[in-house]
């Protein structure tokens, strides 16, 4: 069930995130005229287009790599150029944490679906946790350019803290809403006022917003449509073990009603994540910062640490493995334990403190 929230919580993230891309790029308006068109074009296409789904995140995940690498330096060589103020405060150290959580932290959710793409093989199992640990090592260093770009671009309180110093004005007052707490406030993410100082303040370096622009674009559609497809595949799993154990399976009707029922249902799911996003078009930095960040950190924490205890318990230990954890990796699962049990923790005493 733990997947099935996650994905869910994700799902409505990816939406709220993409009907701000959309809208941004094309200059629409409101974001929630994107929402049912952004939800449901993908929606349709993870449930009933699986076939083209795979080969097509294969491309535009090549596509939204090669973007990010090349949007994120040159944000931080423009940011570096542009250096705005920057003010610390380690108070607000622990919402860093939650969202980083999230950033990195869906990464043992897909895994699974990525496994059944390889053969059970040792070489092939060696190279997919490689690759997935230089995919994280990757992901990290450029999150830390594109949040260095972003604080040195846009201001993080004040708007009249941008300094121009192509001109003897000496500071510039933005608009109000050019802010990264407005931006917080509402439910925005960072890439649109980045852009929108960009084009106000900087409009030598237009083009780059505009790229950058284009890369979240693609990249929340990438995120939203495999998150749909995983979540739809999760779906699935359930509803065939259970009709494994109430029906049999071999007749050709029955074959016929759990599919329709797994369509249903991955349709049912779908449909939740769309009205939240609907009706909650500001809710953002809510739903990353303490929802995902909380399905994250427990199935950490918990689930996987009871996965790791039954796989290495004595009535599994005699199979045949390609590649078993060393001993020094197994142990290493009490370390996960603590410190994602102790996110966990913090993120519910946040959510009570900040309720109360």
């Amino acid at each position: 069930m733990n997947f099935l929230f996650y994905f869910s919580v994700a799902g409505i993230s990816y939406a709220l995130a993409g009907s701000q891309a959309y809208a941004e790029v094309f200059h629409i308006n409101s974001a929630l005229t994107v929402t049912p068109f952004f939800c449901w074009l993908l929606n349709l296409l993870a449930v009933f287009g699986r076939k083209l789904v795979s080969p097509l995140v294969s491309v535009l995940t090549l596509f939204k790599g090669s973007l990010l690498l090349v949007a994120a330096i040159i944000a931080f060589v423009v940011g570096t150029t542009v250096h705005d103020r920057i003010s610390n405060d380690f108070r607000y150290a622990g919402d860093t944490f939650m969202l980083v959580t999230v950033a990195v932290g869906g990464t043992y959710l897909t895994l699974p679906f990525l496994f059944t793409k390889i053969k059970y093989v040792e070489h092939e199992i060696r190279y997919l946790r490689i690759s997935t640990t230089f995919g994280l090592i990757t992901v990290y260093i450029l999150e830390i350019l594109w949040c260095w770009a972003t604080l040195d671009v846009v201001p993080q309180i004040d708007p009249c803290s941008v300094s121009l110093s192509q001109t003897n004005n000496g500071t510039y007052c933005l608009p109000p809403d050019y802010t990264l707490q407005s931006a917080a406030e509402n439910g925005e993410i960072s890439t649109i006022p980045f852009t929108k100082v960009i084009n106000l303040v900087y409009p030598q370096y237009r083009w780059i917003a505009t790229l950058i622009s284009l890369f979240i674009m693609v990249s929340i559609t990438v995120s939203y449509l495999y998150n749909a497809t995983v979540l739809a595949h999760t779906v699935e799993g359930v509803i065939a073990s259970w009709w494994k154990e109430s029906w049999n399976k071999s007749d050709f009707m029955e074959v016929k009603c759990q599919n329709v029922t797994s369509s249903l249902a991955n349709i049912v799911f779908l449909s939740v994540i769309f009205i939240v996003a609907m009706f909650n078009p500001k809710s953002f930095v809510e739903v990353v910062e303490k929802l995902m960040s909380f399905a994250a950190n427990f199935g950490l924490g918990f689930f996987m640490s009871i996965i790791v205890w039954k796989c290495t318990s004595g009535k599994y230990r005699d199979l045949d493995v390609p590649l078993p954890l060393s001993k020094v990796q197994i142990h290493l699962q009490y370390i996960v334990i603590v410190f994602f049990m102790t996110a966990s923790i913090y993120d519910i005493v946040v959510w009570i403190s900040e309720s109360v």
